[in-house]
C-alpha cells in the first residue's frame, strides 16, 4: 500500500505542478492581456484627448473669427461716418472758402488802396490779378493774390512756382495781334 500512497502522492504532486504551470501561464498571459488593454486604453484616451482639443479649438476659433468679424464691422461702420463727417466739414470748409475768396476784395479793397474794380479774378493757378489804382487811371502796382482760408493753409506747388517767378522778376508783357479774321 505504500506503493499505491507514494504513487497517489506523486500524481498528486505532478497535478498540482501541472496546475502551478497553467497558473503561471495564465498569469503571464493574464499580464501580457493587461499590457495590451492598458496600451490601448491610452491610445484612445489619446485619441479621445486630440479629439476634444480639437474640438476645443474649433470652437474658440469660431468664437475669435466672431468677435473679430464683430470688431471689424464696428471700425468699418465708425470709420465710415468718420469719412462722411470729415468729408462734409471740408465740403462745407471748401464752399466756405469759396464764398470767402469772392468776398476778399470788399475786405481788401481799403487795406490795398484799390477799387473793386481793380480785381480780376482768375481762380488758378492764383485767385485774383489786382490792377491797384488802374480804376482811376493811375496803376500804382500790380499784385498777385492768392486767398487762402484755415489755419493751415500752404501754397500749392503751382501756385509757389508763380510766387518764385514774380520774385525772381520773370514776369512779363506779350502783346498778341491777330492779323485778321480769316487767319483765325
Amino acid at each position: 500500500m505504500e506503493f499505491f500512497s507514494l504513487l497517489i502522492v506523486v500524481a498528486f504532486g505532478m497535478a498540482l505542478l501541472l496546475l502551478l504551470i497553467a497558473y503561471a501561464r495564465d498569469e503571464h498571459e493574464l499580464s501580457r492581456l493587461r499590457e495590451r488593454t492598458l496600451e490601448e486604453a491610452r491610445k484612445q484616451y489619446e485619441l479621445w484627448k486630440s479629439a476634444e482639443l480639437r474640438a476645443d479649438y474649433l470652437k474658440l476659433r469660431e468664437e475669435a473669427m466672431r468677435e473679430a468679424e464683430l470688431t471689424l464691422q464696428k471700425w468699418k461702420t465708425d470709420e465710415e461716418k468718420r469719412i462722411r463727417d470729415d468729408a462734409a466739414q471740408r465740403s462745407s470748409s471748401v464752399k466756405l472758402g469759396k464764398v470767402a475768396e469772392q468776398l476778399v476784395p470788399i475786405a481788401l479793397q481799403n487795406i490795398l488802396g484799390a477799387d473793386l474794380e481793380d480785381f480780376r479774378f482768375l481762380g488758378s493757378p492764383v485767385d485774383y490779378v489786382v490792377f491797384r489804382g488802374l480804376s482811376k487811371g493811375s496803376l500804382a502796382e500790380v499784385l498777385f493774390l492768392e486767398v487762402k482760408s484755415g489755419s493751415v493753409s500752404n501754397l500749392s506747388m503751382r501756385e509757389r512756382e508763380v510766387k518764385r517767378a514774380i520774385e525772381e522778376k520773370r514776369v512779363g508783357f506779350l502783346t498778341y495781334r491777330l492779323a485778321d479774321e480769316k487767319s483765325i
